[in-house]
């Protein structure tokens, strides 16, 4: 149901990280106001408060009967029950990322909300990366897709493991450019920092023949967010973190399938290395936009409490990302360090896929 106030009032819950992004990009928004901050914690929702200079409440109960909407910005593992509270109360839902942490939780969610004609919104954030948007027109019948996605430890989302902490956001991505079901996951994973897996690796296949491969960590020195995509006529590269993009158009011989250098000669091979890259790959940097992901996503769920039309990521999306990250670590290997390794055979290894 669309909001019936001229002033739409939004509500943060979770006074974190995340939270204070929110809270303090809603504060910009036109025509929107920011009803207030809930978090258990008293100095972080204080400090908050007293920046946005808007009320605080230890428990986000109270903060829902100020608002029309709310962002959940809490830990993962808590979504399910506070976003359920919020739709039986009425109230329109932005949640961060996942929506939650098992399709058993979600899909009543999804369905509450759809039943009660309320907003419900997935803050997959990198569907609104200006470098992903540039992207998208180039990106047609993708057969292999690479993503990197990894960084140094955050000391934030210690609920939940690597999957749903970071490779959540690229199995979006790829579900938004593969529409076909998944055929099978084969995955493998170390945990180091306690039960849950830090470091994992993922290959999905799909039934219209597309693969992808996906690596992600949090204890890693360098950080990267990248994605590649393999089309018939073309390489798209993703920089998430650069916001750059790059489409490299194939050369008609590669797409045609008629260079084959084995059979070239050694004068071939040389005459071909003077004008290898022109003639085969075709770079161009595509133009991105500076605009604010956070900034546009939150635009994107004001819209649609006010139109009432769905946003771009649904809790229906949100829901499909959380179904390839549940099968991902039901197809996990996952290896802890304090446990002795030992070498699978072939046939336990196919047993286990």
């Amino acid at each position: 149901m669309p909001a019936s106030h001229s002033s739409l009032r939004i509500g943060v819950i979770g006074a974190g990280r995340l939270g204070t992004f929110h809270a303090r990009k809603i504060r910009r928004l036109p025509d929107v106001e920011l009803a207030g901050v809930a978090d258990p914690v008293e100095v972080r929702r204080r400090a908050l408060a007293a920046e946005c200079d808007c009320p605080a409440w230890e428990d986000y109960r109270p903060l829902l009967d100020a608002c029309d909407a709310v962002v959940v910005a809490t830990p993962a593992s808590t979504h399910a029950s506070i976003v359920e509270e919020c739709l039986l109360k009425d109230r329109h839902v932005f949640v961060e990322k996942p929506l939650t942490v098992s399709v058993a939780e979600g899909e009543p969610l999804v369905h509450r909300a759809r039943k009660a004609g309320l907003i419900l919104q997935v803050g997959h954030i990198e569907r609104f990366n200006p470098a992903f948007q540039a992207a998208l027109p180039h990106i047609r019948d993708p057969w292999l897709v690479e993503t990197v996605r990894q960084g140094p430890f955050s000391f934030r989302s210690t609920d939940i493991g690597c999957v749903f902490d970071l490779m959540v956001h690229d199995l979006d991505l790829i579900r938004a450019i593969i529409a076909a079901p998944i055929s099978a996951v084969h995955a493998t994973g170390i945990a180091v920092l306690g039960p849950h897996e830090d470091t994992a690796q993922a290959e999905l296949h799909f039934a219209n023949g597309a693969s992808a491969l996906l690596k992600t960590s949090r204890i890693d020195r360098h950080p990267a967010r990248w994605m590649r995509v393999w089309t018939r006529d073309a390489i798209i590269d993703i920089d998430f973190a650069a916001r750059k993009t790059t489409v490299c158009h194939l050369g008609e011989k590669l797409r045609q399938g008629k260079l084959d250098i084995t059979r070239l000669s050694g004068t071939e091979l040389e005459e071909l290395k003077h004008s290898f890259e022109p003639q085969c790959f075709d770079y161009r940097e595509l133009f991105v936009s500076d605009q604010d992901p956070l900034e546009e996503e939150l635009r994107n769920f004001v819209e649609s409490v006010r139109t009432g039309h769905p946003p771009l990521v649904s809790g229906e999306t949100g829901l499909e990302a959380v179904v390839l990250a549940e099968a991902v670590l039901q197809a996990l290997d996952l290896r802890r360090l304090a446990e002795p390794w030992r070498t699978r055979t072939v046939r336990e290894w196919r047993r286990a896929a």
